[in-house]
């Protein structure tokens, strides 16, 4: 199997690992139960269910998953393993805004709505590269870490060629974690709105 069908299992693989920790509240268990669901749970995701595992058969719907689905399904599963959060709840917020940004702009262009294809600048674009090194440093700057960390390991994956896209936009989001990012930013929006409206 080549290396890029090894990453890309693997990523969504984790990513519904991370979906079986959230959805049984893995925290609210022993360390031992959580460790041992866990481990049931991967058996489960990667053994073969005819000529297919559940990993594959989700690689399947979602194709490779970008690094910030990764990042975050990664740090999910760890969190309910060690039951407490790693991320910083600011760090969380403003990348999920930034990736829903992004989303609302990129996919609907990509889409053929307007002339102008945003995806085609993934292919080695200067410009593009310029903006993301502008959007990074600025993350830096504001203290915003795990934006500077998701860039960067997307950065390396893409240079690594872990996938077999050449398109540095798949590395760096995918249309499952903008959705995610629009659901939550809007809902955390609403819920603020409700909260003032009630006091």
């Amino acid at each position: 199997m080549p290396a890029s069908s090894i990453f890309g299992l693997a990523g969504c693989g984790l990513l519904c690992l991370a979906l079986a920790a959230v959805g049984f509240r893995l925290q609210a268990f022993p360390a031992r139960v959580r460790f041992a669901a866990l481990a049931v749970a991967a058996a489960a995701v990667f053994a073969p269910i005819g000529d297919l595992s559940v990993a594959a058969y989700a690689r399947g719907v979602t194709g490779d998953l970008s690094i910030p689905t990764l990042v975050l399904a990664g740090t999910a599963c760890l969190g309910r393993l060690s039951a407490r959060s790693l991320l910083d709840p600011r760090g969380v917020r403003a990348l999920l805004w930034l990736l829903a940004g992004v989303g609302v702009f990129l996919y609907p262009l990509a889409l053929g709505l307007t002339p102008f294809d945003p995806y085609v600048l993934g292919y080695d674009s200067i410009a593009f590269v310029t903006v993301l090194l502008i959007v990074t440093a600025a993350a830096w700057r504001a203290g915003l870490n795990l934006i500077v960390l998701v860039v960067l390991a997307a950065a390396l994956a893409y240079l690594g060629g872990i996938y077999e896209s050449r398109n540095l936009w798949d590395y760096l989001i995918d249309p499952l974690v903008a959705l995610y990012a629009v659901i939550c930013s809007v809902a955390r929006e609403i819920g603020k709105y409700l909260l003032r409206r009630q006091s």
